[in-house]
């Protein structure tokens, strides 16, 4: 995918995510809630990192070592910090309204 396509891709998973955390039964949807900022972020790194450095994931394994490496420490610990929620709500079931914010709120800091 070139990086216009995986902005795309970002754009369209941030969509479903607001639209499904618009529901007021979102927390029936945690574990898809998770899994879409997961996606869209690493969505939106892949298209910083090939439009900054001609280089992006296809899959979500190492990319906060690509990050680190590149110089984003804080987005690395970010996305690490994503990605661990998203195990525990899918593997693990667990969460509430308040892991449903914090997603989101790592995912636009992610996005700044």
């Amino acid at each position: 995918m070139n990086a216009d396509g995986h902005l795309q891709r970002a754009r369209e998973l941030e969509e479903t995510l607001d639209y499904l955390m618009a529901d007021p039964r979102r927390e029936r949807h945690l574990a898809t809630i998770t899994e879409l900022a997961f996606g869209a972020a690493q969505q939106y790194i892949a298209y910083a990192l090939e439009t900054r450095h001609g280089d992006h994931p296809d899959t979500h394994a190492g990319i906060s070592r690509r990050l680190r490496n590149y110089g984003y420490p804080k987005i690395a610990m970010l996305f690490v910090e994503l990605d661990e929620l998203r195990m525990g709500r899918w593997y693990g079931r667990q969460g509430n309204g308040e892991t449903i914010v914090e997603c989101r709120l790592l995912l636009s800091q992610i996005c700044d």
